[in-house]
């Protein structure tokens, strides 16, 4: 646990899928203080910080090229997270990490690990290790990702996608999450982590969308070995609905819902 009255600024590092930001749900969960969120190297396709926006909204998101509103957001009482992909040098973060504890604000370290793992960077970094029960990495880890705003899915067409990517059909994966948009205008998160029996599913609260291609995030990033983006990146826009048949779609759920609404009213 971290005593958050001795700590202004946490920084987090790990392999993806070793519980990174579900630890930060646990431990912020009923924080009423005002939290920084930053990220280095997910700007692209940020789908930890959009579903982290859902759920805490009182939360401030920063890019990179904001320290400077980050360190001043310190100084005025916040606490900062800084989480650390694997694909993020730890020397990249120590400049802002160190800058923080030379202004008198206290930094903690912690490093999510396999728990076979005995050594390794993130142990000469960190202040604290959390081990994980999860597979050692390979030496050739890749990150792929897709940003998908404005694309809607087929429900069946994606969830063959999704079988075939857990499967291995595109490389091996270690790592799979993402936020996709469906047809009757809701959105899920998607995630799947090597080992794991069964994906997790979650639709998001968000409106539906039903009225054109939605203008919010969505995307998809993969983390594994031998990946193949280019038949990744066919197959999602084979899944994709075109203008023509999206458009036939929603004017057929919007009709029903009307239908619905004047049969409830008629029944008052």
């Amino acid at each position: 646990m971290i005593d958050w009255t001795k700590t202004a600024i946490v920084a987090i590092a790990g392999l993806a899928g070793s519980g990174k930001t579900q630890w930060l749900r646990q431990q912020l969960q009923k924080s009423s203080e005002p939290i920084i969120y930053f990220a280095p190297r997910t700007v692209d396709c940020a789908v930890d910080r959009h579903c982290l926006a859902l759920e805490f909204p009182h939360w401030q998101f920063l890019e990179e090229g904001q320290e400077v509103e980050l360190v001043q957001a310190v100084e005025q009482g916040a606490i900062a997270i800084l989480e650390l992909g694997f694909y993020v040098a730890l020397a990249s973060g120590e400049e802002l990490l160190k800058a923080l504890e030379e202004a008198g604000f206290p930094c903690q370290r912690l490093a999510f690990v396999p728990e076979q793992m005995a050594s390794s960077p993130w142990h000469d970094w960190a202040d604290q290790i959390i081990e994980v029960p999860m597979p050692l990495p390979s030496n050739e880890i890749q990150v792929w990702r897709s940003p998908l705003s404005g694309q809607v899915f087929d429900p069946a067409s994606l969830n063959i996608f999704w079988d075939e990517l857990t499967a291995g059909a595109y490389g091996n994966i270690q790592r799979a999450k993402g936020i996709v948009e469906i047809v009757d205008g809701r959105a899920f998160y998607l995630d799947y982590v090597a080992g794991m029996e069964d994906s997790f599913y979650r639709e998001l609260p968000v409106q539906q969308w039903l009225t054109g291609r939605p203008q919010r995030f969505s995307g998809l990033e993969v983390v594994g070995t031998q990946l193949d983006g280019r038949q990744m990146s066919n197959t999602l826009l084979d899944c994709c609905l075109g203008d023509e048949l999206l458009d036939y779609y929603q004017a057929q759920i919007r009709q029903q819902r009307q239908d619905t609404t004047e049969a409830d009213y008629a029944a008052a």
